[in-house]
């Protein structure tokens, strides 16, 4: 990520996105899409990309879409004063362009990548063949972007609803899913994410983030160790989290 000023939030509900907290289990969730990978797979070809390359570009319809098969992408857009709206992180399985591709739509948004990544890359009839030819495919197809619209949707409502710190205890709550391990009869979530790309989650201004973190070090709910956030006890998170919620 370079220092551009990143506002605005998108998460999406789906073990390869780094989202919100749903804040229950759901074991049928992409239950088409995890029986669907590897055909998604055999649709496509593999491609290397380096570090910070852009896939799509915004302003273009995209002629194929791609699955994450290793490494990481991220969605998008820049603003007219030059801020850029951060929208998700995309990691394996993730699906992306597929909905634009298919109806050309033009895309609003940029996705590249942050560390060197595996894309397969599917082209528009290899996929419009599938959606004939498996049934399978089309349910999970559908079932990915049924979740995308619903989670836009959710995340909007939490942004207009909560502050930044019940936000914070939110995605700190979908990092331990994601990325937590046992640590000293603790949760640590064993990936960096630095204060810009936190912000960037949160759709606030650095100051705020700063604050929010600071309060739930001080009420002993989180720390950092090495720079990487640590949750000390997940449940009084979430507590805490539901007392904010009372407020």
């Amino acid at each position: 990520m370079d220092d551009k000023k990143r506002t605005g939030t998108l998460f999406e509900s789906t073990p390869s996105y780094i989202f919100m907290h749903s804040g229950e289990e759901n074991p049928s969730r992409f239950l088409h899409m995890r029986r669907c990978i590897d055909k998604l797979e055999r649709l496509g070809e593999t491609q290397s990309f380096p570090k910070n390359h852009t896939i799509i570009r915004a302003g273009k319809i995209p002629e194929c879409c791609y699955l994450v098969k290793s490494g990481q992408v991220v969605a998008v857009t820049e603003t007219e004063s030059g801020n850029e709206l951060f929208f998700c992180i995309m990691e394996t399985n993730a699906l992306f362009g597929e909905m634009n591709m298919l109806f050309e739509r033009i895309l609003p948004i940029t996705f590249r990548t942050t560390v060197p990544t595996e894309l397969i890359r599917i082209e528009k009839q290899a996929l419009k063949e599938a959606f004939k030819n498996d049934s399978d495919i089309a349910m999970a197809i559908l079932e990915y972007a049924a979740d995308k619209f619903f989670a836009a949707i959710d995340e909007n409502q939490k942004m207009k609803s909560h502050n930044a710190t019940w936000r914070l205890c939110d995605l700190l709550l979908s990092l331990a899913e994601q990325y937590g391990v046992a640590y000293d009869n603790k949760t640590l979530i064993q990936k960096k994410f630095s204060i810009e790309i936190i912000t960037s989650m949160l759709g606030v201004n650095r100051a705020t983030t700063v604050r929010a973190i600071k309060s739930l070090k001080d009420l002993g709910l989180i720390e950092t160790i090495n720079g990487y956030y640590c949750i000390r006890d997940i449940e009084l998170l979430k507590t805490h989290q539901e007392t904010i919620t009372s407020l």
